[in-house]
């Protein structure tokens, strides 16, 4: 397995119209106007972590907060400054292992499992202190995660996804590495042709990454099942984390 495969930008170019179409725009819209409720502030300056096309940034920057959008890949930043137009939004190019701006935000977003990319876990910890150094003091920070309690009770071995287009996309995800990792086997059947690829992220339970905040000096931290605010359960699709810069 490819270890750096979210560095590979053939993959976004194969790939990254699944994950990002229409729909899922939409659904950005919603849960970005949705953590806004989450927080006990107002920002001035969001900084949107693993942005990619923009789902999260764009409808953030529409409410009127300057955003700073940061990904690694060139393919999923161009569409974002397709759809960027007059919109209050920074786009850079940059990894968030090496991202820093010293106490330049409010608050920073990492969305839709974009933390946990990484095969050594010192590099998580890295982005936990670029992302504290880049906070203002009293500064939040929010990870929108899946949790480890969820996939256990509801990973699928295979799935199936027929698209409009016609394309064909299945999945074959696995818990693996003592439960710490989710691997992914993705087969897009176009026409006669077979895409496949394998990729892999950290995967954390509740109380996991309660702990990894932690010691990375950030409180309080609140865990939600959900932008609605929920508590976090067996139930709960989605892992919100809500963390303070800790001072």
């Amino acid at each position: 397995m490819n270890n750096d495969w979210y560095l590979d930008e053939d993959f976004w170019a194969t790939f990254g119209s699944l994950m990002f179409n229409e729909e899922t725009f939409a659904q950005g819209n919603d849960q970005a106007l949705a953590l806004l409720d989450l927080m006990d502030s107002q920002p001035d300056h969001i900084l949107d972590l693993g942005s990619g096309p923009g789902r999260h940034a764009l409808p953030l920057a529409a409410q009127g907060y300057p955003v700073t959008a940061v990904d690694t890949s060139a393919e999923l930043l161009r569409e974002l400054e397709q759809r960027r137009g007059q919109l209050p939004i920074e786009i850079v190019q940059a990894d968030m292992r090496e991202f820093v701006r010293e106490q330049a935000f409010d608050l920073v977003v990492v969305m839709w499992t974009s933390f946990g990319y990484f095969a050594d876990e010192a590099d998580h910890a890295r982005v936990l202190d670029n992302i504290r150094a880049s906070l203002k003091p009293g500064g939040r920070l929010v990870l929108d995660l899946v949790g480890l309690e969820y996939l256990c009770r509801n990973l699928q071995p295979v799935h199936l996804t027929e698209y409009d287009d016609g394309r064909i996309l299945v999945e074959r995800p696995e818990l693996t590495d003592e439960l710490t990792r989710l691997d992914n086997d993705w087969y897009l059947i176009e026409g006669d042709q077979v895409h496949r690829t394998r990729f892999s992220h950290r995967v954390w339970s509740a109380g996991e990454i309660r702990a990894l905040l932690a010691n990375a000096g950030f409180t309080p931290i609140s865990l939600y099942g959900g932008y609605d605010g929920d508590d976090y359960d067996f139930d709960s699709e989605r892992l919100i984390v809500v963390a303070g810069e800790g001072g």
